[in-house]
């Protein structure tokens, strides 16, 4: 038989969009305190172990509180330190939590262990039963270890705790509602009646060698996947606890993890995983600071623009990576300033948490040109200038009388200045941003000689003239920036650009008296393009090149005061320029 496996999703990429709040801080219902630890159901429900009010909640996928299991009862059981949950195919709700059980014979004083069990609870929320991960009732451990303690007759009692009382516990249970408990190494596999099965090791390096369990799941066809936040990878197991393979290594690329902490396998068999990479995206604006602007200290004259790019990513069962999905938060934005991921749900639904509030934000995938991405900035600017100049020859009679200076020169100027850039983060690595920029200028220079009219052979002239000059100029430029290494001490970067420039200018000179035909007629035409890249040889090199050629021409035609044509120009310009550079420090 020919097995053949395709991976479609390769180095393709996800991003999110948001779908709604819920939740808060405090202890009225749909509220919740910091420790939090979620499941989920098929159906998209969601539950909520509160770990400091000690009660489970049930959401509806909206939101909306549908119910909440507390211990009210201690002769049936009581909310200790419940530390995770999960929820069966069949809508049966689990959590891990510590139990006190009197060990057998015990008088004067009992003797109580306490150690991990499992809550269950069905559908509606009802208590079945609680399963220890192993036989209480038999006395575990010596009494050097013992902490006294008054049973429930008020008696005095010592209690026997089986190891560090804090300690993380995860849980998780396949579709046949075997339960796994991962406790200190050990992954304890219980049946759906809670009866033992087996008892598997983590810490051997024939079964993975673990370092730091962060979280577990399990996929449908029952096999365990374990984040090892310490050595930044995932572990796979089968049903009985067979070591399979791992995948991951430390790192920010595709496939790799910086401290992994928490993962879910989909009902498609692939594996999501976060960790907690997270890329900086620093988009420096032309635009002045603002005086209150946030997120931004010291002497920076201009708005810097703050995104920080959070990442999930997917496996195939196989550990092959397939993509990954980018969440964006704009440092700005009060809202996502202090969002952290919490759970992910089994549509790929994304759940952050904010920090100080303790409301959950939840966004969903979707394709990756969306419109938050674009930081889109336009200037426009509009000059007028007049200037009025005056010169007078203090010798003169005419500035004794206080009459007519013997030079008055008259500048008006407009100009209009319009620029827009879009930039745009294609992923964590490149960045890419187009920008047009139009100048459009129009001046008018009038000057009046208060001298005596201008005689040669020709005859006498009155010289004053207006000069008009109207110009504008269009640039476009196109930029990509790929950053190769993220690490702030291997930062690297390649930048490669293209540009398009165009200038138009008219400038007319012409005398203003009617009997003096003198004008001269001045234009421009050039354009040029250019383009290059910038390379980061390492961080104490970059290597430059650049290319640039223009292309037009100016010409001229003067007709002197008797309009006789005196004289004509042409100038043709083309050139090209390459630059190669490589600088360095020493």
């Amino acid at each position: 038989m020919l097995s053949l496996l395709i991976h479609p999703l390769a180095n393709a990429h996800k991003e999110v969009k948001f779908i709604r709040e819920f939740g808060g801080k405090g202890e009225d219902t749909g509220k919740f305190a910091e420790k939090t630890s979620f499941a989920f159901d098929r159906d998209g429900g969601i539950y909520i172990a509160d770990t400091e009010n000690l009660r489970i909640q049930k959401l509806a996928a909206d939101g909306r509180f549908l119910f909440e299991i507390r211990g009210t009862d201690p002769d049936k059981f009581f909310f200790s330190n419940p530390m995770d949950i999960a929820v069966g195919v069949d809508g049966t709700i689990y959590v891990v939590d510590w139990i006190t059980v009197w060990v057998n014979d015990t008088e004067s004083p009992r003797i109580f262990n306490y150690a991990p069990c499992v809550h269950r609870f069905n559908v509606e929320g009802t208590f079945v039963a609680s399963y220890p991960l192993q036989d209480l009732t038999k006395r575990i451990g010596t009494l050097e270890a013992a902490a006294p303690a008054l049973d429930a007759e008020g008696n005095y009692a010592l209690i026997i705790p089986q190891g560090d009382t804090q300690r993380s516990l995860l849980l998780t249970v396949d579709d046949e509602g075997h339960i796994y408990v991962f406790d200190n190494g050990f992954i304890y596999k219980l049946d759906a009646d809670g009866t033992p099965v087996a008892t598997f090791t983590t810490s051997r390096p024939d079964a993975g060698q673990l370092s730091k369990a962060a979280d577990m799941t399990v996929d449908r066809e029952g096999n365990l996947y374990i984040v090892d936040e310490a050595a930044h990878r995932v572990l796979k197991y089968d049903r009985n606890g067979q070591f399979l393979l791992s995948f991951g290594e430390y790192g920010d690329r595709a496939g790799q993890f910086i401290s992994p902490f928490h993962l879910i396998a989909l009902d498609d068999g692939t594996i999501l995983v976060a960790d907690q990479t997270k890329y900086k995206k620093d988009y420096a604006s032309d635009l002045p600071r603002q005086r209150y602007h946030p997120f931004q200290f010291g002497h920076v004259p201009y708005r810097i623009f703050r995104t920080r790019l959070r990442r999930v990513q997917r496996f195939y069962a196989d550990g092959e990576y397939a993509e990954k999905v980018l969440i964006r938060f704009q440092r700005e934005n009060e809202q996502q300033a202090h969002l952290n991921l919490k759970a992910i749900d089994y549509k790929g639904n994304l759940y952050f948490v904010d920090s100080e509030t303790l409301k959950f934000r939840v966004f969903g995938p979707t394709s990756p040109l969306i419109s938050s991405a674009f930081q889109t900035e336009a200037k426009l600017r509009y000059i007028y200038d007049f200037k009025d100049i005056e010169i007078d020859n203090q010798d003169d009679l005419d500035s004794n009388l206080g009459t007519k200076a013997d030079f008055d020169e008259r500048i008006r100027r407009n100009q209009i200045g319009a620029e827009v850039s879009l930039t745009y983060d294609v992923n964590e690595d490149l960045r890419f941003s187009i920008s047009n920029g139009l100048t459009y200028l129009r001046l008018i220079d009038t000057s009046f000689f208060r001298t005596p009219d201008f005689e040669d052979f020709r005859g006498v002239f009155n010289q004053d003239d207006e000069t008009t000059e109207t110009s504008w100029e269009d640039q476009i430029q196109i930029d990509f920036t790929l950053i190769q290494n993220h690490n702030p001490y291997r930062y690297r970067e390649a930048r490669a650009f293209a540009y398009l420039n165009v200038v138009r200018d008219d400038f007319i000179n012409e005398a203003l008296d009617p009997n003096n035909d003198r004008l001269l007629d001045f234009k421009v035409r050039i354009s040029s393009w250019g383009a290059g890249m910038r390379y980061d040889l390492g961080r104490a090199f970059q290597l430059q090149f650049m290319v640039a050629h223009s292309y037009g021409f100016n010409k001229y035609t003067y007709v002197d005061e008797t309009d006789i044509l005196y004289a004509t120009g042409f100038l043709q310009i083309v050139g090209t320029v390459a630059l190669l550079s490589i600088d360095g420090v020493f």
